[in-house]
C-alpha cells in the first residue's frame, strides 16, 4: 500500500512513462482477504473504461477517443487505478504516427502491467446502457450492519432464475477512504434469495475498504457460500473518478456475458 500513488501529492507527467503503471498482486490480495484458492469456481474479468484518452497525431493535432480495456480476473496482477490515470495522460502529449502504433504501445505496457494479455477497444461513443436488471432499491429492510455481514443472507424455498440490482452500493478506497459509488447487478438460478437479506448485504459495504475488484469478488464468494445457487455472475458498474469507470465482472459460468455495458447512473 505504502508504494501506491493513490493518496500521495500528484505531479502529471509531460512525457511518456510506461513505468507509471502500478500493478497489484491478485493472489496477495486475496489472501489479505481471507480468499485463498477461489480461481476453481470462478471466472471473469475487469473491465475498464476511460473517458479522457487523448494523444498527438504526427503533425501534433491532438486526437482523443474512448478507451475499453479488458483482462481476466485470472491475471497475475490488476492495475492500480491512480496510476493507470497517471499512465494515460503521459500519452496527452506524445506523437504517435498512426492509431496502430498508440494501440500496440498500450498493448505492450498493459499486458506487462497485468501478466496477462489485455483487450484493447478505442471508441467514439460509449457502449449502450443495460436495463435488464430488476432493482431491488425500493425493497423496505429494517436495518444495516455498520460492517459487512453475509449472515444475513437468506434464501426461501423457490427456485428461481433473476437480475437483480442495486444502485445504493457505496465502499471505500482501501487508502484514501474516499467513497466508490456502484450499481451492482447479480444474475443467478437457484433458491430464491430474500431481497431484503440481499439488499442489507450489499448496503453493509457502506464503511468497508476495498478495491472494486476485492469487493466483487467477496460479494460473489458471501452468495456462492451462504445461498448455493446453481449458476451466479456478479457485476458492479462503479462510477467513474478521474475519468476512469471500473466494471469487474466474477461468474461460476465459463461462458458468461462478456459484454461491457454502461449502467444508467454511468
Amino acid at each position: 500500500m505504502k508504494d501506491l500513488s493513490l493518496g500521495k501529492p500528484t505531479n502529471y507527467p509531460n512525457t511518456y512513462d510506461s513505468d507509471l503503471l502500478v500493478p497489484i498482486d491478485r493472489l496477495e490480495s486475496r489472501s489479505n482477504k481471507g480468499v485463498d484458492n477461489p480461481i476453481q469456481r470462478m471466472y471473469g474479468v475487469d473491465a475498464w473504461t476511460s473517458y479522457e484518452l487523448s494523444w498527438l497525431d504526427s503533425k501534433s493535432i491532438p486526437k482523443n477517443g474512448i478507451l475499453y480495456l479488458t483482462y481476466n480476473a485470472s491475471s497475475k496482477n490488476f492495475i492500480e487505478s491512480k496510476s493507470l490515470k497517471l499512465y494515460l495522460n503521459s500519452l496527452n502529449n506524445t506523437k504517435f504516427s498512426s492509431r496502430e502504433i498508440l494501440i500496440s504501445t498500450l498493448q505492450e505496457d498493459l499486458d506487462n502491467c497485468t501478466q496477462s494479455k489485455v483487450s484493447i477497444e478505442i471508441l467514439q461513443s460509449p457502449k449502450t446502457i443495460e436495463e435488464s436488471f430488476f432493482s431491488i432499491d425500493s425493497t423496505s429492510i429494517e436495518n444495516v450492519s455498520s460492517e459487512v455481514n453475509s449472515l444475513v443472507l437468506k434464501t426461501q424455498d423457490e427456485f428461481i432464475e433473476e437480475k437483480v440490482s442495486s444502485s445504493l452500493f457505496r465502499s471505500l478506497c482501501p487508502v484514501t477512504s474516499q467513497p466508490d459509488w456502484a450499481t451492482v447487478g447479480i444474475e443467478y438460478q437457484g433458491l430464491k434469495i430474500i431481497h431484503e437479506t440481499l439488499l442489507s448485504y450489499l448496503l453493509s459495504y457502506r464503511n468497508h475498504q476495498g478495491f472494486h475488484e476485492e469487493c466483487v469478488e467477496r460479494i460473489f464468494f458471501d452468495i456462492l457460500k451462504r445461498c448455493q445457487p446453481e449458476s451466479i455472475t456478479v457485476r458492479a458498474n462503479f462510477l467513474r473518478r478521474g475519468g476512469i469507470e471500473i466494471n469487474p465482472i466474477r461468474s461460476t459460468v465459463k461462458e458468461f456475458n462478456r459484454e461491457l455495458f454502461r449502467s444508467e447512473r454511468q
